[in-house]
């Protein structure tokens, strides 16, 4: 099984090289389209040598430039990006290089901070800050092992993903309600950071990823612990934020929910999903009800629960009925406004939403995958 690690890991580092020299691209985006490549063409295939690509230089100097552009704040052990920049950047990956090949790179605990939740007062959302070790060494695996993910996912998912973002979705909210599908389905991943399963995690990850020290990897980070108050609290479910991994395991967790609206929910409507923030458009007033009772019959796979938050979801206690589209639709921060199709709460009739913006014409078509490592 070793030879054969060596001798997959020579064969993708050659594919990266001629990729290299043939597209104009450096050796990191290369490599990235090799691995997507991969694992399009081959829907089972589990890749078993990728650890020596996360511990390789240029992937790890690409991790660290990300990092540094974050400006994040220094973890438990308060070392802070400006103090890595004074001691010497090259030497700091080559330490950490250096330990991740000898095996021995462990995780730090992640250091707990509580910031507010926006447009809801008085809650707030607990953040994991990793070292910057550990932040690095995180976000050269994502930079590995996205590529590979992405070839999986869906296109009804836009969060956390490259080349897609929060108006990508609100584009295909505003094409679905102008052909009729007025009627939504709000709804959100009931704490889905902190409560996916590891077990469930972990088994989604190695359906595509059979390399022992990567696995190891990421079972370290997700069961590094949590410093909070002079105490080191173990972490039994999910994946903290504010690492730079956790957005990828989020989507890889959520997966699941996808690939069964895949098999067997597209009939009920049309579904918008942004991580953890979903909605469903339906052409009738009853629509909603039928993805609300199918999504506790299925969705149950991914370790975590889906409950209706938003005001007017037609499961949710508050108000048990479905709603209309109205003038205005948050999805992650982002709100798209304007005339909208269907009946306002007035009972009147608006026109049709215009037209999407110049923006989008660059960009991926709405509803469609896209992949920058296709092209």
């Amino acid at each position: 099984m070793h030879g054969k690690d060596e001798r997959d890991s020579v064969s993708a580092d050659l594919k990266a090289r001629s990729v290299s020299r043939a597209k104009g691209v450096d050796r990191v985006r290369a490599l990235q389209r090799v691995l997507y490549r991969c694992a399009k063409q081959d829907r089972d295939r589990r890749f078993h040598a990728l650890f020596d690509k996360v511990a390789r230089s240029d992937v790890m100097l690409r991790a660290w430039g990300e990092v540094r552009a974050n400006r994040g704040a220094p973890g438990v052990d308060g070392i802070t990006i400006e103090a890595v920049e004074d001691s010497g950047v090259g030497d700091f990956l080559d330490v950490l290089a250096d330990e991740l090949r000898a095996g021995s790179y462990r995780p730090r605990p992640l250091r707990r901070v509580h910031i507010p939740k926006p447009g809801r007062p008085g809650q707030t959302r607990p953040l994991g800050i990793p070292t910057v070790a550990d932040r690095v060494v995180m976000a050269a695996a994502r930079i590995v092992l996205e590529p590979i993910f992405e070839a999986d996912f869906h296109p009804v998912s836009y969060g956390f993903r490259p080349r897609l973002s929060a108006h990508h979705a609100l584009e295909t909210i505003r094409t679905t309600v102008n052909r009729g599908g007025m009627w939504v389905l709000d709804a959100d991943i009931h704490s889905c950071f902190d409560e996916i399963s590891h077990a469930a995690l972990v088994a989604q990850i190695e359906r595509r990823v059979s390399d022992r020290r990567v696995l190891k990897l990421l079972r370290g980070w997700l069961r590094a612990g949590v410093f909070e108050g002079g105490i080191v609290s173990a972490i039994e479910a999910g994946t903290p934020q504010g690492s730079p991994i956790s957005p990828l395991l989020c989507n890889v967790a959520l997966h699941v929910l996808d690939e069964a609206w895949a098999t067997d929910g597209q009939r009920l409507g049309v579904l918008v999903r942004y991580a953890d923030d979903l909605v469903v458009l339906c052409a009738t007033r009853s629509g909603p009800s039928r993805p609300a009772s199918w999504r506790r019959r299925s969705w149950r796979r991914s370790g975590c629960g889906c409950i209706p938050r938003r005001p007017g979801s037609p499961t949710s206690p508050e108000v048990p009925r479905a709603s209309t589209f109205s003038a205005s639709i948050t999805v992650c921060g982002s709100r798209g406004s304007g005339a909208v199709a269907g009946t306002c709460r007035s009972g009147r009739r608006r026109e049709r939403w215009p037209r999407s913006e110049a923006r989008f014409a660059s960009g991926p078509t709405a509803g469609s995958p896209c992949c920058r490592w296709s092209r």
